[in-house]
Formats: C-alpha cells, structure tokens, sequence
C-alpha cells in the first residue's frame, strides 16, 4: 500500500475543494480503507469504506418504532466508497450547467459548501446517474442498509458518538435542533437537544466532527434520501446491503440521517421514515456511494 500510496502522491493532478487531491480513477480501486480520493474536479469526495458486518435496526430499549425491526445482521463482502460530506449545491450546480439537473433553490441558507436541498428522489438519482455518466465510475444513490452501516461506523449505540450518557457531545458530531436553533426557531416545540453549536440552521458540511469511517453530517445538518423505496420493517429484506427490491411504483423512498431541526430521537443511526418521491424541501439532500 505505501508503493500505491506514493503513487498516488505522484499521479496527482489537481487540488480541489475542501483541499483534497485529485487522482487518476484507476487508483482509488486500490486504496485502503479510510482512503479518501476524488475522480475529477466537480466530484464529491469519496471515503473508502471497509468490508465487515453490522446489526441494523434498533432494539425495544432504544425504540418501539416497528420500521426499525427486525433487527438482523448485514455483511458486506467488499468494501465500497461513500462521499464524505453530503452532496454541496456546488456540485449540484455543476450538474445543473452541464443541462441535465434542474436549479434548485437554497432557500436563503447558501450555496457552494451548502448542502444541497429542494431537490426530489428522482433528481438525485439524475445526478448519481449524471456523474456516472460523466466519469464512467459506478457512482448510485446510497442504499439504506450502506448508509446505517456507515453512520455506525462500528458502533452499536444510538448515535456514532454514543448512547444517552453522549448527548452532551452532540452539539461537537451533528447539526441538530439545539439551544440555538429552539432560540432561533421556538415554534418547534419537539425535542431538542441541552447544548449550542452556534448554528441555527443548515450549516456548511464538514464543521462536525466526523464518525470513525472519516464521515461527516452522517447524522444532522440534512436529511439524506437513499436508494431503497420504504417498506414497513426489515422483514425479507436483503442481509448483504443491496438495494431492496419492491413490487410496482414506488410511492415513497427511505430517508435517513435527521436534519437541523430534528430532535435526537429522530436522529438516531437506526431512524428511518418514508418521504414522497417527488418531495422537496429545504431539510432533504442526498450523499452518494460508489463501486470499487
């Protein structure tokens, strides 16, 4: 690994945002776990993400919800790449200069570094489609069973930084409903969380501490759609991360992750809930994942 690691130091074409390097695409199917690497100026950045298994759902001490149950384990045989931060207005508008993304509008928080939202699951299936295309990389919508796994990170508590004895470390690791956003927002009147991150609403991705997989906003900041059309519980679905298959139209897509306005008990790695495929808001982006 330190030969291609050279290489790769050596290969190295461009310096993009967020200070990362951009590398040949060939060399990321080679990189260790924890590796980050970019194919191309307009791309996400991409965190290598290792083999292994985990437990999804959650158990009846930390919720009674049924759509997270029933537990089961889910291994992944190979490793793959998710983006570190969620998808950026950024790169969303370069998508949207190269015709095929429709404008999406920020609604007033920012764009560049911003995370993308108003945009619906079809449209961000065009984008992953889009960048595919772009880069002839297998880069796809996340599945839900990817997207717990990688919030985990190797853990089994509520949240990555810990279970109900963490929640005073909350405000370090995810932009949720807090003092400053109850403050800013006190019609919103769930659950918050007893700490101040000096954010109110969407902030910048990457101001978070990431998880052990070198994730970042994996919980908090936006909502994140993935692959999967939602069905009711785990009952029957796929133990080796892939995409669950569904019958007919799919009305309603999984969403997961939480966002600024959302409390810690819907912001847990195992909080899942259904959205309307063509729903939009200032709440809901997207994060990618690609093939090695």
């Amino acid at each position: 690994m330190k030969s291609k690691l050279s290489n790769f130091f050596a290969l190295a074409i461009s310096a993009v945002s967020f200070g990362v390097i951009s590398t040949p695409p060939s060399l990321a199917e080679g990189l260790a776990a924890g590796s980050t690497f970019v194919d191309c100026d307009y791309c996400p950045e991409m965190v290598v993400v290792p083999a292994g298994e985990f437990v999804q759902g959650s158990d009846k001490v930390e919720s009674g919800h049924v759509d997270e149950k029933p537990q089961r384990t889910v291994k992944f045989a190979r490793p793959f790449a998710v983006s570190k931060f969620e998808a950026t207005f950024a790169q969303w508008d370069a998508c949207v200069a190269d015709g095929k993304c429709p404008k999406a509008d920020d609604a007033g928080f920012g764009r560049g570094k911003f995370p993308a939202v108003n945009i619906s699951w079809p449209e961000a299936k065009a984008y992953a489609d889009w960048l595919a295309a772009k880069t002839g990389k297998p880069y796809r919508l996340i599945s839900e069973s990817e997207y717990e796994y990688a919030a985990r990170a190797g853990t089994t508590t509520a949240w990555f930084w810990g279970g109900n004895d963490a929640k005073s470390k909350t405000c370090e690791y995810a932009n949720l409903h807090d003092e400053v956003g109850k403050k800013a927002h006190p019609n919103y009147v769930w659950s918050h969380v007893l700490c101040s991150d000096g954010v109110a609403e969407n902030a910048e991705v990457g101001q978070y501490k990431p998880n052990a997989f070198g994730l970042h906003d994996m919980l908090g900041n936006v909502r994140e759609w993935v692959a999967d059309c939602h069905i009711i519980g785990y009952a029957g679905a796929p133990v080796d991360g892939t995409v669950r298959k569904h019958d007919g139209k799919c009305e309603k897509r999984v969403v997961r992750g939480g966002a600024w306005l959302d409390g810690p008990s819907t912001a847990r790695s195992a909080y899942r809930y259904s959205e309307l495929e063509e729903m939009k808001n200032y709440q809901t982006g997207f994060r990618l994942a690609r093939d090695l």
